[in-house]
């Protein structure tokens, strides 16, 4: 995997690494907006409010292994869970308590919208400023990935493929 400059949204700055791949919100949010539906967005939590049922996601990582392990291709995305379990994953992010919840994916990242509402297990652990998920459905590509990795060159295609959409990239 091949470093290279990209622009940060999150502290606007240029960096010199590899990028996380992130997701600003969930798939079904964005939809709800663009319905004028009433949401709640924030950078760890997201909630649809109106229409009923509500519905909430929590952000979260991946870490896909690169070349057996050396190297992490990081994806940003959010979670759908319970309410009771958005509950226990705000009361018990700031206690140095581990905690596993479970819930769906709920975000389309590219080349892997495969993964999208499969199942996955979130574990929230003090020290992490987002929980780190594991795809649950070994047919999906995301399952594929976490388990078995990927290569530099196909990291390098993602994160390329993944800055050209983005606009991210400093030239």
């Amino acid at each position: 995997m091949k470093p290279g400059h990209f622009y940060c949204e999150h502290c606007g700055v240029a960096h010199f690494g590899a990028p996380a791949l992130n997701l600003k919100l969930p798939d079904p949010v964005i939809e709800a907006q663009s319905r004028g539906h009433r949401v709640s967005t924030g950078s760890s939590v997201c909630q649809i409010l109106n229409p009923k049922p509500k519905r909430h996601f929590i952000k979260s990582n991946i870490e896909i292994p690169i070349d057996g392990g050396k190297k992490k291709l990081d994806y940003g995305g959010w979670v759908e869970v319970e309410h009771s379990d958005l509950m226990t994953y705000l009361n018990y992010r700031n206690v140095m308590k581990k905690v596993r919840i479970p819930g769906f994916l709920a975000s389309k990242f590219p080349g892997l919208e495969d993964s999208y509402g499969t199942p996955v297990l979130l574990t929230v652990k003090h020290e992490d400023y987002y929980p780190h998920f594991q795809p649950l459905e070994e047919s999906s590509s995301m399952y594929q990935d976490f388990h078995k990795g990927i290569s530099s060159r196909e990291a390098d295609l993602r994160i390329n493929s993944w800055l050209l959409v983005t606009h991210e990239y400093m030239r």
